[in-house]
Formats: C-alpha cells, sequence, structure tokens
C-alpha cells in the first residue's frame, strides 16, 4: 500500500545520473539511441527489444468513452485498436502509443484549460504566492453572451495589462495573464488537491472531480476510481525532477497521458536483492497513455527533457478553433490571438485514485 512508501526518500544514484544524462542529450543523439524506447520505430512485427504486446484495447470499445466524452464536438471517425505493450523489465509499467485520437485531444485541452483552469477550485501553483482574480478577469473579459461556454482565461488578450497580485509584494511581483499562461503556470490540480509541502493529500471531502474526465478514464482503465489528477504544462527547458507517487491510500495503478510536445520518460525499480535498478527510458508523443500498475506502481519516474518542435501540425494551432466543452467549435476568431499555445508545450495529465 501506499502508507508503506517512504514519501521523502531519496532516488537511486543510477536514476539521477540517468536523468542527467538524458538533461542533456541532444535531439539526434535521442532519435539515434538504441536505449530509447520509440514507438515511432518499432520492428515490423510492433516490438522492440524491450517491449512486448500483452493486450489490445478495441476500437470498439473505445468508442463508447469517447463520444461520451466528446459529445457533440467529436464526428466520431472510425476509431483504431490501441496496442497495449509492456516493459520486459518493469512488470506493470504498460504504454499505449497513440491511445486518443485527434478530436479526443483537441477536446481534453479545451476541458483542462478552457473549463478547469478558470475554475477557482482548481489550484495552481501560482496560488502560492499569487491571487488569480478569476471573477474581475471574467466580469472585465467575459465573451458575448451567446458565445459557447463560459468564461476562459484565453478570453484574456496576451497584451492585456491586467495583473495577477503577489500575496506579499515584498517577495513577489505580480503578473501579467500573458506571464502566467506562456511561463509561470506549472500545474493544475483537479478533484483532490495535494499538498506538496506534506507530500499529503488534506483530510476531508476534497473539491468534485471533472465528471467527464473521470468518465473517460475509467472507460478505458476500468481498474481506476478517478479522484484527483496533476496538470502538468511543460515548455521545452522544463523538468520534471525523480520521484515516487506513494501519497494516495490506494494501490490503483496511475494513468498519465500526454498532450503536445515530446517528452523523455524515464522510469525505474529497485531491486533491493541485488542492490540494482532496472530502468526505461521511453519518447512519449502527443495521445501517448501510461498505466503504471503492479510492481510499477511505485516505480520511480522523471521527465528529463521536453522537446521543442515536435507538437503534432493538427494540433499546434490551439486554441485557435478551439471551444467549450459539449458545444459546436466556435469560429478561429475567439481564441485567435493565442493561437499556437500549445506548439510550445507539453502538457501530462496524471490521474490516481487517493482511496479505496
Amino acid at each position: 500500500m501506499a502508507g508503506k512508501q517512504d514519501a521523502h526518500g531519496k532516488p537511486p544514484e543510477t536514476l539521477k545520473a540517468l536523468h542527467k544524462f538524458y538533461q542533456k542529450a541532444s535531439a539526434s543523439d535521442l532519435a539515434n539511441d538504441p536505449n530509447v524506447c520509440d514507438f515511432g520505430n518499432l520492428h515490423e512485427d510492433g516490438t522492440s527489444t524491450k517491449l512486448r504486446i500483452v493486450g489490445t484495447l478495441k476500437g470498439s470499445c473505445l468508442l463508447g468513452p469517447f463520444s461520451q466524452f466528446a459529445g457533440s464536438c467529436g464526428d466520431f471517425p472510425d476509431t483504431d485498436d490501441v496496442k497495449v505493450y509492456e516493459h520486459a523489465d518493469l512488470p506493470g509499467l504498460q504504454i499505449l502509443p497513440s491511445l486518443l485520437p485527434q478530436y479526443i485531444q483537441r477536446h481534453l485541452l479545451s476541458c483542462l484549460f478552457h473549463r478547469d483552469l478558470s475554475d477557482p477550485k482548481h489550484r495552481t501553483n501560482v496560488h502560492f504566492h499569487h491571487s488569480i482574480p478569476y471573477d474581475a478577469l471574467a466580469a472585465k473579459y467575459s465573451p458575448d453572451i451567446n458565445s459557447a461556454g463560459g468564461f476562459s482565461l484565453f478570453d484574456c488578450p496576451p497584451e492585456s495589462s491586467f495583473r495577477f497580485p503577489a500575496l506579499d509584494p515584498s517577495a513577489h511581483s505580480s503578473l501579467t495573464v500573458a506571464q502566467f499562461l506562456n511561463r509561470k503556470l506549472r500545474w493544475v490540480t483537479l478533484g483532490g488537491q495535494y499538498d506538496w509541502t506534506q507530500k499529503a493529500y488534506p483530510k476531508g471531502t476534497p473539491p468534485g472531480f471533472p465528471e467527464d474526465i473521470a468518465q473517460l478514464t475509467h472507460g478505458i482503465f476500468e481498474h481506476i476510481r478517478p479522484q484527483a489528477a496533476i496538470v502538468n504544462v511543460y515548455t521545452p527547458g522544463d523538468t520534471l525532477s525523480i520521484h515516487r507517487d506513494v501519497s494516495e491510500d490506494s494501490d490503483a495503478g496511475l494513468v498519465s497521458i500526454s498532450l503536445g510536445c515530446d517528452g523523455i520518460f524515464i522510469v525505474g525499480l529497485e531491486e533491493t536483492s541485488t542492490n540494482t535498478v532496472k530502468h526505461a527510458v521511453i519518447r512519449l508523443r502527443s495521445g501517448d497513455g501510461v498505466f503504471m500498475r503492479g510492481l510499477s506502481r511505485y516505480a520511480w519516474h522523471s521527465v528529463p527533457q521536453v522537446l521543442a518542435s515536435t507538437c503534432p501540425t493538427w494540433l499546434g494551432d490551439w486554441p485557435a478553433g478551439s471551444s467549450h466543452p459539449g458545444v459546436e467549435s466556435e469560429a478561429n476568431s475567439r481564441f485567435a490571438a493565442w493561437r499556437g499555445w500549445i506548439a510550445n508545450k507539453r502538457i501530462n495529465l496524471n490521474i490516481r485514485q487517493m482511496r479505496d
């Protein structure tokens, strides 16, 4: 159980060295590194030396949760089967390349960054030192009453002089909307609001987890009940340090969804009997899914690098042309000023079950 794990434990030196190595690796080095599991370069039989196919999610079964999630925003083209791979050295580490089709990826971004980011109950890293004046921003920039959906922070023009006040002006400067969205926003928590200082979830009833995202996740990964999530927002140059997710009172697996630019993902397990570390280095692309279950549920993991200029071209214009959840797509004009925001970002949606 999670309670038996040390939330303040130190990662193995082997993984720390590996993280530093791939943090400095060039794009060409990564493309030619035989130790990087790259689903763009599998053998003809769909495998690599370390990956084996352990199952398949039928497209006919995925269409249900996809269509329920996207509502009228999806035209529901034929849904492909999705192969489930497991790494030979890391039992329970399952990778699902191209899990989410294009229309689901765009709609998921809209849910997360138009609706959920604009909801005060979902806290961000910026809340540590700043106040986000949601009501004042909505009053000033809320779209016309005939526009689809409610207020989005992307309704604020990038040149807006509106500022997010610092909680302690002697220690921090206020932020503009552009500073917030382009660089300062690093994560958003959904549902259970994780306490990063105490490395624990607060007691009591957490804010509600977005129901549509919970249904989508459970429809794909039936063994997890989504109760909390961290939405990581990366810009090339950002990293995620080596850590384990051990604060949950549940052994249910962890779900990870990648959107936007490619990321290098390192996963490692310590073998106490031999004092060795088994690890994998995986290149994740937009739409890929990862499920960490079994022995890999409490594996160490990190993101040493986000690769610039790797966002798919069909996604790169977002949020231009995007809409609020459950409504038909609007004209490009509403979010045109922010066109291409996702092209320089990697979004990772990490979903977990807090309690059994």
